[in-house]
């Protein structure tokens, strides 16, 4: 009977999702990002479209809005500079707190319930280019201290696009609406490469992605060294904002119950404490006031 129910909710929560976005993920510089998670064995896929992204970043947002496209340049001198590189800057000037990306995860709650009503999950956020040099903007579950075969790098952007086709061929996302963020739920029941609960271990080749709720995770740039598939080392470099402040990503629950995530430029330690002990302060002139 439960696994009726399953079927059921599924079908159900494809249906809702027919009109949304299809996944870009085909060509160099013009992949969006993606947004996973998964819990008790149901997966969930969201793309980002334009709907949730800074107007700073302007239309069609792909991975060459957010990065530029230097970065798929060779082994010259500029590919030896971007693979010695620490850090990868937005093509836009962001400071401390200024959004990225803020947008409601449509139709997580009822992933949610078709996961058995978990309250917990793990998540994150990709995307790879599978032509050319490849490159990667992914979360990072801990900070990068070695660099990537480019063969291994090449490894997971494969399985990713594997993963980005058979979604999209799976009647969840219209490629015709390039602005809604679409989102897709699966189960055991999709094709394997479908299912976001096992992308994790499928994109193994680069670094580990996935964190917790409640996690605050930092933005990576991956990239080959070049665009043959061999034992050549790679880079990879934090993504960062203005003053070379650390892009990160988070989920939250917003102010109506929804489930949202952020990519946004976070402020330093430093910043948090003070903000903490100027909001301490008003608290203590209140209560002397009062």
């Amino acid at each position: 009977m439960f696994k009726m129910k399953l079927l059921a909710a599924v079908a159900a929560i494809g249906m809702s999702g027919a009109a949304s976005a299809g996944i870009n993920a085909t060509s160099t510089g013009n992949t969006e990002l993606v947004f996973n998670a998964y819990v008790n064995g149901v997966g969930y896929t969201f793309d980002l479209a334009d709907s949730g992204f800074n107007s700073l970043f302007g239309s069609n947002v792909r991975m060459n809005s957010l990065i530029g496209s230097s970065h798929v340049a060779g082994t010259n001198a500029t590919g030896a500079a971007q693979l010695a590189a620490t850090t990868v800057s937005l093509t836009q000037s962001l400071s401390a707190g200024d959004i990225v990306f803020d947008a409601a995860l449509t139709g997580f709650d009822s992933f949610m319930s078709v996961a058995g009503g978990a309250t917990t999950f793990k998540w994150n956020v990709w995307s790879g280019e599978s032509s050319g040099i490849r490159r990667i903007i992914q979360t990072v579950a801990d900070t990068p201290t070695q660099k990537l075969e480019t063969s291994s790098i090449n490894t997971a952007v494969f399985a990713y696009s594997n993963f980005v086709n058979s979604n999209n061929q799976g009647g969840t996302h219209n490629a015709n609406d390039a602005l809604v963020d679409g989102y897709r739920v699966t189960t055991d029941q999709d094709p394997e490469l479908a299912r976001a609960y096992t992308l994790g271990s499928r994109l193994a080749g680069s670094y580990a992605s996935f964190g917790d709720f409640g996690d605050e995770l930092d933005m990576y740039v991956v990239r080959g060294f070049g665009s043959g598939d061999d034992a050549n080392l790679g880079g990879f470099a934090q993504l960062v904002g203005d003053s070379s402040l650390a892009v990160a990503a988070k989920v939250y629950v917003g102010d109506t119950g929804e489930y949202r995530l952020q990519i946004a430029v976070v402020p330093e330690p430093e910043t948090y404490a003070m903000l903490l002990a100027g909001l301490g302060l008003i608290g203590f002139a209140a209560r002397r006031r009062a």
